[in-house]
């Protein structure tokens, strides 16, 4: 009778544990499945082109079957530059008429095509290379590479 008394112990204690391990497992995947534990969503908005070329305004919005991606970036080059290309794995074009000329200190806008749409809501990363010369007689073509991590809206 006693060993009786033990295994009731015993299978009491295991599905008292279990079903306090059922629950925290069900409500981590309640937590997974509502976008609670996405790392992407606790990460800050940042445009990255490095301090010469800097981004001043970035979004990336949704229109339906197109994306795009509007950067304002400013020119601390200190000497004139032209932009002749904007290319990026996700970049089908934009609106960077051969060569889009920035003068220095100023500002101006890059409207770039995207060849998926990313829905509204959530946080993505868009890579892009924009090719530049310095507007002078001579000048070779440069690269800057960088990122535009935001939210699409």
């Amino acid at each position: 009778m006693v060993k009786q008394r033990k295994a009731q112990a015993a299978f009491e204690y295991l599905t008292t544990y279990g079903w306090a391990v059922l629950t925290a497992l069900v409500a981590i995947g309640a937590l997974a499945y509502f976008g609670f534990l996405n790392p992407n969503n606790l990460l800050p908005n940042r445009c990255d082109f490095g301090k010469q070329l800097e981004c001043v305004e970035y979004r990336i919005r949704d229109e339906g079957a197109l994306g795009y991606v509007d950067l304002q970036i400013r020119n601390n080059f200190g000497k004139d530059i032209n932009i002749t290309e904007v290319a990026g794995e996700e970049i089908v074009g934009g609106n960077v008429p051969p060569p889009l000329t920035i003068h220095a200190g100023d500002t101006e806008e890059l409207i770039l095509n995207l060849n998926i749409p990313f829905p509204a809501g959530e946080k993505k990363e868009v890579s892009a290379i924009i090719v530049f010369m310095r507007n002078q007689a001579g000048a070779t073509e440069h690269n800057i590479s960088g990122t535009v991590f935001v939210t699409v809206q």
